[in-house]
């Protein structure tokens, strides 16, 4: 009969063990990401200031379309240098319209 509280007594300390290291390594996880912050929004899409896309590569920019999901027009969206986007992109006479729009980027040097 001892032999078997004893066993029972030893199984239960080490799952209690386990779940307080458990539950340190999630709270852990989860202080780290807190500390960080959300990233700074850009202005969204209609507040931007507007380029033409020859404006855009003068500036030393980059034409990034949209792939149709909306990306770019959301506030959060990050060019690939991670920078918020310039402008958006504005036709001039005679160009062809970008159905899903295009944003111009800053070079990621």
């Amino acid at each position: 009969m001892r032999a078997t509280w004893v066993t029972a007594t030893a199984m239960t300390t080490r799952i209690e063990i386990r779940m307080t290291v458990m539950g340190l390594l999630l709270l852990g996880g989860c202080a780290s990401k807190a500390g960080a912050g959300p990233a700074t929004p850009s202005a969204p899409a209609g507040e931007r200031a507007t380029l033409s896309a020859a404006a855009c590569t003068e500036k030393g920019g980059q034409v990034v379309g949209d792939i149709g999901d909306g990306a770019i027009h959301r506030p959060e969206y990050r060019c690939v240098s991670g920078l918020p986007p310039i402008a958006d992109i504005r036709p001039s006479e005679g160009e062809p319209v970008a159905v899903e729009g295009s944003v111009c980027c800053p070079d990621a040097a």
